[in-house]
């Protein structure tokens, strides 16, 4: 109880400001104000922006992927099936929240024209070229993150029944290529040696302020890209115009796959006849089946590589024309001449024959191939073990990637900014310690003849450390208190009004962020209080040593 009341009349007494201690209690209180501060903002910021650019990448790359092995150079992934066994219990377990399906193609968007050279000879129009990455993304894309990131225009809707010609381009791509919203654009993509031109119409504009996306990734149908890499078979029939000896003769056509093409004519086995001729008599359907075979070893049988895809051609045949001159031959004058009544019949018109053909495919083997999934989880801190999971219930064949091994150069640099932050800590913790060894130091040496005389009157080193400790305490609260109210201030209006803003193209962000937690701030305030009582406890002890004798006669 003396210590308490001997403590409180020191705390009144410092406060006149008639003492010496008066400006360095002023001078600890803000010290430890900003330290306190500084740690607090320091680690809200990192957090912030660790969180910050952890969530663009997640969002936009998924916590898990599942691919053939990665992708090559240019950025393609390899295709896989889309039927996996794994692919639906997926959906069941509860660490996982979604699942998504996507593939990629490497091509080259071309701007708009940006200026025109005019000579005697020729007009020259000129042109940006940007080499990027489409994204192919189906009809279970998760699109809430970049909705959230568009600044213009609108997403697309993926239709498994037909292709979407829309793509979204980034800020940056939009600006360094003059593209706006609903511009038609072209773009050029290379199969193997064939190049092959493909338009699409912008319809919207996202900005995620992430260079390692902004920079090369455009999104598209899924269609699209697993066309434009030549996944699967696509097959087509049709009827040339020949004719010789009363017999037509009808054509298979396929793309994709790797060339080495077989035909499977009805009931027939696989041949390398891409052609068939017969004698239309009647009503018919021809079917062909088309598929891709593994020729590198002639020696072994051959096996298919990819799915087949079917097609067929529906005949109907009419004869007795009626009125002949007015069909216009061309070539020889046997042959037929045909004209198309919509994108998949054709009539075809000869001496005394007419037969009207109608196309239907299965809409190619491409749909059942992908580049790889993406998976979302329900905890980032749980992310290897559920990497692991998912790895030892996939195909052995294919390759699990969580996004901390994909991007892992940017995770490492992430981590060594809690390294920066630890750094921090500790510095404003010494700043702090040195100032409350000084305070306390100070306030010893002022009040050695106080000192001396408690001694004399038979008062106990500890009940004297007591005053001091407790003086010490409350003016370590004071800054502690003080430095929690501007730092939560601090976080609060940044976080509402975003005024301190940063350069995007070199910090991924556009403003500072400011990531709150009560655990983050109670685990500081604890470790500091913690230090410093026993920094007090510590320097107390000092009077221990002090003789009261040579203390009455101090001055």
């Amino acid at each position: 109880m003396i210590s308490k009341f001997i403590s409180t009349k020191l705390k009144k007494e410092l406060g006149s400001g008639k003492k010496f201690s008066k400006p360095i209690i002023n001078i600890a209180i803000t010290s430890i104000t900003i330290s306190i501060m500084v740690m607090l903002i320091s680690i809200s910021v990192v957090k912030g922006f660790q969180n910050e650019i952890k969530n663009k990448i997640i969002n936009f790359a998924s916590h898990v992927q599942i691919t053939d092995g990665g992708t090559n150079f240019t950025g393609e992934t390899s295709p896989i099936l889309l039927s996996q066994n794994f692919y639906p219990r997926f959906k069941n377990k509860n660490s996982i929240k979604h699942i998504q399906t996507f593939a990629t193609k490497a091509g080259i968007i071309q701007s708009k024209p940006d200026t025109i050279d005019i000579s005697e000879d020729e007009i020259k129009i000129n042109r940006e070229m940007e080499g990027v990455i489409f994204k192919g993304v189906n009809s279970d894309f998760d699109w809430n993150f970049i909705e959230e990131k568009l600044v213009e225009g609108r997403i697309f809707r993926v239709n498994p029944n037909f292709t979407n010609d829309s793509i979204l381009v980034s800020k940056k791509l939009a600006k360094k290529l003059k593209l706006s919203v609903h511009d038609k654009v072209a773009s050029f993509f290379f199969n193997g040696k064939n190049q092959v031109r493909k338009r699409f119409i912008v319809a919207g504009i996202y900005e995620t302020g992430f260079e390692e996306f902004d920079d090369k990734f455009i999104f598209t149908d899924i269609k699209l890209t697993q066309k434009l890499n030549g996944w699967g078979i696509s097959s087509s029939l049709f009827m040339e115009e020949t004719y010789r000896d009363n017999k037509i003769i009808i054509s298979a056509f396929a793309t994709g796959g790797n060339g080495n093409y077989r035909y499977k004519w009805g009931e027939n086995e696989y041949s390398s006849f891409s052609k068939i001729t017969f004698k239309p008599k009647k009503d018919t359907t021809i079917r062909v089946i088309i598929t891709d075979f593994d020729s590198y070893n002639p020696t072994l049988e051959m096996e298919e590589v990819s799915i087949p895809d079917t097609a067929f051609l529906h005949l109907k045949i009419k004869t007795n024309m009626g009125d002949l001159k007015e069909i216009n031959h061309q070539g020889y004058p046997n042959d037929f001449d045909y004209s198309s009544i919509n994108d998949s019949t054709r009539l075809y018109k000869a001496i005394g024959k007419e037969i009207i053909t109608t196309h239907t495919t299965t809409g190619g083997s491409m749909k059942y191939y992908i580049g790889g999934f993406e998976i979302f989880i329900t905890d980032f801190d749980q992310i290897d073990q559920v990497t692991e999971e998912i790895d030892r219930v996939s195909d052995p064949f294919l390759n699990v990637s969580s996004i901390t091994n994909i991007y892992a150069p940017i995770f490492q640099w992430l981590n060594i900014l809690d390294a920066n932050t630890f750094i921090i800590i500790i510095l404003m913790i010494i700043v702090a310690i040195i100032n409350i060894l000084a305070l306390l130091l100070v306030l010893i040496i002022e009040k050695t003849n106080m000192i001396g005389i408690l001694k004399s009157f038979g008062a106990e080193d500890y009940s004297i450390q007591k005053i001091f400790i407790s003086l010490g305490s409350s003016i370590l609260l004071k800054g502690i208190v003080l430095g929690n109210i501007l730092a939560l201030l601090l976080i609060f209006l940044q976080s509402k009004f975003g005024f301190l803003k940063l350069d995007q193209e070199s910090y991924n962000l556009s403003e500072v962020p400011m990531d709150f937690s009560w655990g983050m701030f109670l685990v500081i305030n604890v470790i500091t209080i913690v230090i410093s009582l026993a920094i007090l406890f510590l320097t107390s002890l000092f009077i221990a040593k002090i003789s009261p004798v040579k203390a009455i006669k101090f001055n």
